[in-house]
């Protein structure tokens, strides 16, 4: 599925939103760098909580901290 800019912004408002992450939504600041032999493991859970809950994707965004603001912005 190919998305357009306006709806990827649309979709991580609406992850801001949330008050927490979610079984299908993950925030990573990745401020200094991200380990990324983790991705896989983060990849797997999110696709299968997302295929549990019978929705066609889940999101790891990352340039996002736990307070759900956008990592560096001030």
């Amino acid at each position: 599925m190919i998305m357009t800019e306006q709806e990827l912004n649309t979709i991580l408002a609406d992850a801001l939103m949330l008050p927490a992450e979610t079984e299908i939504v993950e925030f990573k600041e990745a401020k200094e760098g991200y380990d990324f032999s983790k991705i896989g493991k983060y990849f797997s859970v999110l696709s299968n909580e997302a295929n549990l809950k019978g929705k066609s994707c889940a999101w790891l965004v990352f340039g996002v901290n736990k307070h759900h603001s956008i990592a560096g912005k001030r």
